[in-house]
């Protein structure tokens, strides 16, 4: 059965909605986040894709390789249909918002669709040892043609 662009679009914004979902988690608690990916199998089902290394690198470059590494090798084995990966990234100049961190969101699905999502945020509270609760806020949503590297032969 041939994907149809729009199939293709659902199934990139349900990774990037779940992926959006965990880094606003990580950031109200942490305040921060390393790099995480997500992955959907063939049945559109969509997880967590763990780092499967006992120590995990403190290096977010290294943690960000190690992750690509492991979705490559299950995109290698037919199992994947779509997969993500996000960074904590700083932008160049501020959003519209003028928040200067954003989320960057890379989705890649096997038809050859790949994009890079950037989704700026402020972190507000979170002061007197978590008394007041952090509130991430984020601003609009900014879209750049990726390129395929999880599901590149």
């Amino acid at each position: 059965m041939a994907l149809t662009d729009e199939q293709v679009r659902e199934d990139a914004n349900e990774l990037l909605n779940a992926g959006l979902n965990y880094a606003k988690t990580m950031l109200r608690r942490y305040g921060q986040f390393g790099p995480f990916g997500y992955i959907m199998d063939n049945d559109g089902d969509v997880r967590l894709e763990p780092v499967s290394q006992q120590d995990m690198p403190a290096d977010p470059a290294m943690l960000l390789e190690l992750l690509h590494r492991q979705i490559v090798e299950r995109a290698r084995r037919g199992s994947l249909q779509a997969a993500s990966t996000a960074t904590n990234v700083a932008l160049n100049k501020p959003s519209d918002e003028g928040y200067a961190d954003a989320v960057m969101v890379e989705l890649e699905h096997k038809s050859g669709y790949a994009v890079k999502a950037f989704v700026p945020y402020r972190i507000t509270g979170g002061q007197f040892w978590g008394f007041f609760p952090r509130v991430v806020r984020f601003g609009a949503l900014k879209l750049q043609e990726g390129s395929a590297q999880l599901f590149a032969q």
